[in-house]
């Protein structure tokens, strides 16, 4: 019997990963409401949310300072962000992009109407979009005229969208990872389905690895070398509800539901190993570097959290968003004779107070 208990001990040591010891702590808060998505770059956050995409300067990670809003009615879902562009899914109202070399003062570059944007991702001349029970391929070469070149039906809700060189991988609900050639942009040809990959609502890559944050199911680490055959490789299951990850080095930042955030050792990928957590948030959305940790928190807006060996604990006044996250340009209908007014209006507005939201037309 000892010999036995002995037996299932080592067993254990070698088959469950150990923690690498990092601490976590969170350092401040914009609490403007539910917050979907959140993308970050030069000291920048930019959060969607049911009003629209709130932009943060986070230079003082302790006390965020809110910039501006870009105003959606129906609310912003995915973002991404390349240099000095966002793109922005935009709900029932569509795709748009936004020019933000001025973070203070955002202006809308252009905009598809006519689908529902859940999110978006962007590579080279392309943005990929998932709009409800389809997807599709916008060409953005010229961003202030992107046109849709192609689209494929689905019959699930699609999620998230992620393309490495000629292969774009989209996460189907219930089906899971679907792969399709892209070679032709115009004509995406379906591959296959790879199993044991239900509940899609994220996907990232490094290199030959593809990560999907899998609702219910945890995460999902597979090996693309052979780009249109993954291949699943690895998991952790920690039983709550991935939404969101991120890589930073040889960490995965993965926003869970409800097990709130977990960083992951990824440095054996297909022996994902916890290193920190934080159980007290509920986000959506996730991004960070090698420091900082920032949240779309379903809660409290805007996250954000220190990371490292020895980080401490930091005080913090937590910050709220007093405003009503409307305006008077918002309740004028943008449609027939009285778009006009409103856009001189949202003019009017912006000229004498350069913090009033922007607004989506």
């Amino acid at each position: 019997m000892r010999g036995r208990w002995i037996f299932l001990i080592a067993l254990c040591l070698v088959t469950v990963p150990v923690a690498q010891g990092l601490e976590i702590e969170q350092v401040g808060v914009y609490d403007f409401g539910v917050a979907y998505d959140v993308v970050y770059g030069d000291d920048i956050a930019y959060v969607s949310g049911n009003d629209g995409v709130d932009i943060f300067d986070v230079s003082d990670r302790v006390n965020p300072e809110k910039l501006t809003r870009i105003e959606n009615s129906h609310g912003s879902f995915g973002l991404h962000l390349r240099e000095d562009i966002l793109y922005i899914a935009g709900a029932d109202n569509g795709f748009f992009i936004a020019d933000v070399s001025d973070p203070s003062n955002p202006t809308m570059m252009s905009s598809i109407t006519g689908i529902t944007a859940l999110n978006v991702y962007v590579e080279g001349e392309y943005a990929y979009v998932t709009n409800g029970g389809s997807f599709s391929i916008i060409d953005i070469s010229d961003p202030s005229d992107p046109s849709i070149i192609s689209s494929v039906p689905g019959s699930d809700r699609r999620y998230h969208i992620h393309v490495v060189e000629d292969t774009l991988y989209l996460g189907e609900t219930n089906r899971g990872l679907m792969v399709y050639d892209i070679t032709d942009r115009n004509e995406p040809e379906y591959i296959s389905t790879v199993s044991g990959t239900g509940g899609i609502f994220d996907i990232i890559s490094d290199g030959d690895t593809l990560y999907l944050a899998c609702h219910g199911n945890g995460l999902k680490v597979l090996d693309i070398s052979d780009r249109q055959e993954p291949n699943i490789i690895g998991s952790h299951n920690n039983g709550g509800e991935a939404y969101g990850i991120h890589i930073v080095d040889n960490y995965l930042l993965v926003a869970d539901l409800q097990q709130g955030v977990e960083i992951l050792d990824i440095s054996n990928p297909r022996i994902p190993t916890l290193a920190a957590s934080w159980t007290d948030t509920h986000p959506h959305g996730i991004t960070g570097d090698s420091q900082y940790v920032y949240l779309a928190d379903q809660d409290d807006g805007l996250e954000i959290f220190v990371y490292g060996e020895d980080v401490g604990e930091t005080e913090f006044t937590r910050r709220e968003d007093t405003a009503s996250g409307s305006s008077l340009i918002n309740q004028i209908p943008v449609s027939f004779p009285v778009v006009l007014a409103g856009v001189l209006l949202g003019v009017l507005f912006m000229m004498k107070n350069r913090e009033k939201p922007i607004i989506f037309t």
